[in-house]
């Protein structure tokens, strides 16, 4: 047999612009798809770091809150016993009573209460005074870390040789008090109308 030979028919060039316009659209989309996941992922970090943030700075405003208001507490706590205290004096337990107005004081008030003590004392013995006191309200004026202003409604009765049923005694007092070593003080008392 003799060889026959089949015509071979040549492909004319193909025009391959077709498949790389397909796979340039593929890749663009990718490239895209990527850019889009990225922009997606800086968003949501953006927003999970500005939620830190604002929860930190509200922690911390809190925090600073409360611990005002347990400052703030004490304050009040301080000055309603020191002033009880003050308007709480028996003959019978004359110089235990003073020591408890003294050791909540300080500064030049404690100096003058403390040299006053003893002839007010001797006025509290020879008139047989029994006084007994109760804060009614009490209120911050001011307050930071240092210092603070209270003003206190108070009353106390009032025994004595002059009145042995007891007389009721209206005063209206503002409290200066300091923090000395982690403890509130009282450094001044006024009575006020």
């Amino acid at each position: 047999m003799a060889g026959t030979t089949a015509p071979v028919e040549v492909e004319p060039d193909l025009d391959h612009t077709g498949n790389d316009a397909a796979a340039a659209t593929a890749d663009s989309e990718v490239r895209q798809s990527t850019r889009g996941f990225i922009a997606t992922m800086a968003a949501i970090a953006l927003v999970a770091l500005a939620a830190l943030v604002v929860g930190g700075v509200s922690w911390t405003n809190l925090r600073a809150e409360q611990a005002a208001q347990s400052r703030d507490e004490q304050i009040l706590e301080t000055a309603r016993q020191v002033v009880v205290n003050l308007v709480t004096l028996r003959h019978q337990s004359v110089d235990e009573d003073i020591q408890r107005v003294a050791d909540g004081t300080t500064g030049p008030f404690r100096d003058q209460f403390t040299s006053a003590s003893g002839n007010f004392g001797d006025v509290l013995n020879q008139g047989q005074v029994e006084s007994t006191g109760e804060v009614k309200e009490a209120g911050l004026v001011t307050s930071d870390d240092e210092h603070a202003v209270v003003l206190a409604a108070v009353t106390s009765t009032v025994k004595n040789t002059e009145a042995p049923d007891g007389e009721i005694r209206v005063y209206r007092m503002k409290v200066s008090l300091d923090s000395v070593d982690g403890n509130w003080l009282v450094s001044d008392v006024e009575f006020v109308a």
